[in-house]
């Protein structure tokens, strides 16, 4: 029989070393370091401010509603014909009330929008006629604003026929209006009353032809305010009348 064969004993696995815990942490003593330090902010330059804006005026805020109108009216698909007449309407007003400026831009709008030829050729039509009669109404402002000034200044310089003489004179230019009217008045009363004055004057000198004559000439105004002075001197002129044809009678 054969020798038995040794077997090696199984060599030992080594274990890995344990490490050791790391020591605890000791607070420490030293000073904590100071906060990073910001740098101020500087103020902006005063020259990079940009300027105020001026204030949108009232009138601009108008024209640009009246635009803005005319374009949602005229590009309504429902009732395109309809919304064009509006505008054309609303525009012709604003021309006859002397607003030629907001005409034109309701008339620019629809020219825009490609209104019908026969709108535009209408509302054209009303601008031009309207920009005529604006015209006429300014100057006939402007002149009677003098014409009134001048007429009034004669009248308090006790010049009641000058007076009468420059209202005339306007109103053969540019026609009577309620204004005109009532100046007139104003200085028809003074004329009636300078006459009367002069009645009075008569009077006192017994003058009965003169007295007569200033009476018929302030009648003539027909001053419903004088009814009462013009009646006293008439009655003063009954009594001058009766004296004279007493005195003129036989025997007397």
């Amino acid at each position: 029989m054969p020798p038995p064969v040794p077997v090696a004993a199984p060599m030992p696995v080594p274990q890995p070393a344990t490490a050791p815990a790391p020591p605890a942490p000791q607070p420490s003593t030293a000073p904590a370091a100071p906060p990073p330090k910001v740098p101020p902010v500087k103020p902006a330059a005063r020259g990079s401010v940009p300027p105020p804006r001026p204030p949108v005026r009232l009138r601009t805020w108008i024209a640009a509603g009246v635009v803005l109108a005319g374009i949602w009216f005229i590009n309504k698909p429902a009732d395109k014909p309809a919304s064009v007449t509006e505008q054309v309407e609303a525009a012709t007003a604003l021309a006859a009330q002397c607003d030629l400026d907001g005409a034109r831009s309701a008339l620019a709008v629809l020219k825009s929008a490609k209104a019908p030829a026969a709108q535009l050729k209408r509302l054209q039509a009303s601008i031009t006629t309207a920009t005529v009669a604006c015209e006429k109404t300014q100057r006939r402002e402007q002149a009677w604003s003098t014409a009134q000034a001048s007429v009034n200044q004669a009248l308090d310089g006790g010049k009641p026929d000058l007076a009468a003489t420059r209202l005339a004179a306007h109103v053969k230019r540019w026609g009577d209006d309620p204004d005109t009217l009532e100046l007139d008045a104003k200085v028809k009363v003074a004329q009636a009353s300078a006459q009367l004055d002069a009645a009075d004057a008569c009077l006192a000198k017994g003058d009965r032809v003169c007295l007569e004559r200033s009476l018929i000439a302030a009648e003539r105004y027909k001053r419903p305010e004088l009814a009462a002075r013009t009646q006293a001197l008439r009655a003063s002129l009954s009594q001058l009348l009766e004296h004279s044809l007493l005195d003129a009678a036989p025997g007397q």
